[in-house]
C-alpha cells in the first residue's frame, strides 16, 4: 500500500470512528441506522480538517482525497463500529430462525465452475457461489479484486463492493453478487482478461461462518438467508 492509500485509509478510520461514537447506543433495529448515520455524518464530515493531524490536513486536499474518504466511510463502519456489527448480526439471526422453520437451505447457491463459460448470459443477474480465493490485489477504490476457484473448475474475478477482510488467499468464501461487465475498468484489465466479473455485495467465511454485507443490501441478504436467491432489479 502506498503512503498515499495509507492516509486515505487512517482519515477513513478516524472520521469513521467520530460517526460510530456519534452514533445512539440505544438503537435497537438496522431500519434505525440509516437517519442516524445521515445525523452524525454531517456532523463529523464538516469538522473533517479538525480530526486529522497537520501531514493528513495536506492529503485532504489533493484532488479525489475527499470523495475517497466517502467512498470508504460505510465499510469501515461496517467492519469496526461495534454498535453497527450488533444490529446486522441482529437482522441476519432474525432471519435465519424462520429459516430453519421452513427447512429452507440459508443462503443457497446456483452458480458452478460449469456455469462459468455462459456468463454472458446471466449478466445482470444475482449469483451464488462457492470460491476458493486464489489472488488477491487492492483496487483504487481500496475494495479488494480478487480471483476465485470455482467448484468444478474454473476461475472468475471479483470486485468485491465491501471489505470483509476475508478475502485472503486460501480461503473458501460463499459470494453473493451481480454478473457484470468488466469493461471501462483499467484495474480489473490489468488481472481479468475475461469480459465478466461479479460485483459480490455479501460475502460469507465458511470456515467462521462470519458474513459481511454491503449498506442497502439488507433485504436481499435476509432473502437469501431465508432460503431463496435474490432476483436482481429490472
Amino acid at each position: 500500500m502506498t503512503g498515499y492509500s495509507q492516509s486515505i485509509e487512517t482519515i477513513t478510520k478516524k472520521v469513521s470512528d467520530k460517526i460510530c461514537d456519534c452514533i445512539k447506543d440505544d438503537l435497537t433495529s438496522y431500519s434505525e441506522i440509516k437517519p442516524e448515520f445521515n445525523r452524525c455524518y454531517d456532523k463529523e464530515f464538516n469538522n473533517i480538517f479538525s480530526i486529522v493531524n497537520s501531514e493528513e490536513q495536506k492529503i485532504l486536499t489533493q484532488p479525489g482525497a475527499l470523495e475517497k474518504i466517502k467512498s470508504g466511510i460505510v465499510s469501515t463502519l461496517n467492519s469496526n463500529c461495534d454498535k453497527i456489527k450488533k444490529l446486522i448480526q441482529s437482522e441476519l439471526d432474525n432471519s435465519v430462525e424462520p429459516a430453519a422453520k421452513s427447512r429452507a437451505i440459508p443462503c443457497p447457491t446456483n452458480f458452478t465452475g460449469t456455469d462459468a463459460v455462459k456468463m454472458g448470459k446471466r449478466s445482470g443477474e444475482i449469483i451464488a457461489f462457492n470460491g476458493l480465493v486464489t489472488q488477491v490485489y487492492s483496487a483504487h477504490n481500496g475494495k479488494p479484486y480478487y480471483e476465485v476457484k470455482l467448484e468444478g473448475g474454473n476461475t472468475i474475478w471479483i470486485a468485491s463492493l465491501v471489505t470483509s477482510g476475508y478475502e485472503v488467499k486460501g480461503n473458501i468464501l460463499r459470494i453473493l453478487g451481480y454478473v457484470a461487465k468488466a469493461e471501462n475498468d483499467e484495474f480489473a484489465a490489468k488481472h481479468n482478461k475475461a469480459d465478466y466479473h461479479i460485483l459480490a455485495f455479501c460475502i460469507i467465511d465458511l470456515k467462521t461462518k462470519q458474513m459481511a454485507m454491503l449498506p442497502g443490501s439488507e433485504l436481499q441478504v435476509k432473502q437469501w438467508v431465508s432460503g431463496e436467491i435474490p432476483k436482481a432489479e429490472k
